[in-house]
């Protein structure tokens, strides 16, 4: 097989890897979020576990729990370590690969012109021109079979740890079922409204309990203002003087009384109109 068929093998074989470290990186992301879906079913029963109606199936119920916990600790572990802290090896970049193709023009000059001289080299020694072709494919075909090699291995790694993560998740779904029965089954979720108690709010009860302080507290300032305002009442009643005989009303001023006027006198004319005439008292 010539290095042109390497290459083309080798290159495949690195994009491959490449594609199925994607494809891991997937797999972890979708194991933490049913990871954290999880969690959040088990916070809700270790947060809402009622102690008070059956202890029993309450301990139980808190045990699964923790089994389950511990099997999701170990899942999470590996899924961590598949997702963090692995290492891949990539191709150079291309104006690294494009640097090294000048060199290696430039060295063919400075070769073409070192032989020119008599006294310098001679090209039987391997003082000779390189074939810059079939030089950048040997160093591709060495790049991409070191880095295909290195990053099958690394995936190799992630995949079994994903798998371990699978397993171990898939594992602990069992005692968090067994949990969610008994929780579910006995009733023993403390907000059902099953329950025949209330759930009592601690905030609201230490708030009630401080206004109803604060009422007793303004009760009894206000029976003391009414005990002050009594005394204060009685003492005014005693000060008053003893049979003071009453103020007389002023008698009421005579107005001068207005005469009244005369009526006016009618005249009748000979074409049946009518002339008013008013006269002054003084004439």
């Amino acid at each position: 097989m010539q290095n042109n068929d390497f290459l083309i093998v080798f290159e495949k074989m690195y994009l491959l890897e490449n594609e199925t470290k994607e494809k891991i990186t997937i797999r972890v992301q979708i194991v933490f979020t049913l990871t954290l879906a999880l969690i959040a079913v088990s916070s809700y029963i270790l947060r809402m576990l009622d102690f008070s109606s059956n202890q029993t199936i309450a301990i139980a119920t808190l045990s699964t729990t923790l089994v389950f916990l511990v099997l999701l600790g170990a899942s999470s572990y590996f899924a961590v370590r598949a997702f963090w802290g692995n290492t891949f090896k990539q191709t150079p970049s291309a104006s690294e690969i494009k640097g090294y193709y000048n060199a290696l023009v430039q060295y063919n000059l400075d070769i073409d012109k070192f032989l020119a001289e008599p006294e310098h080299g001679d090209p039987e020694n391997g003082d000779q021109k390189i074939d810059i072709d079939a030089e950048l494919n040997s160093y591709l075909c060495d790049v991409f079979e070191d880095c295909a090699t290195h990053n099958a291995q690394v995936n190799f790694s992630r995949s079994r740890m994903v798998h371990n993560s699978f397993k171990l998740l898939l594992l602990s779904l069992v005692p968090l079922g067994v949990s969610a029965i008994m929780f579910i089954g006995f009733d023993m979720d403390v907000s059902s409204p099953r329950k025949n108690y209330q759930v009592i709010d601690k905030y609201v009860g230490d708030q009630l309990i401080n206004l109803d302080q604060g009422l007793g507290s303004l009760t009894k300032v206000i029976d003391e203002l009414k005990v002050i305002l009594m005394t204060n009442r009685n003492d005014d009643k005693n000060q008053e003087p003893q049979n003071v005989p009453p103020e007389k009303a002023p008698a009421p001023v005579q107005m001068k009384p207005e005469r009244p006027e005369r009526p006016s006198v009618r005249i009748m004319l000979e074409d049946f109109s009518e002339l008013r005439i008013k006269f002054d008292h003084d004439k």
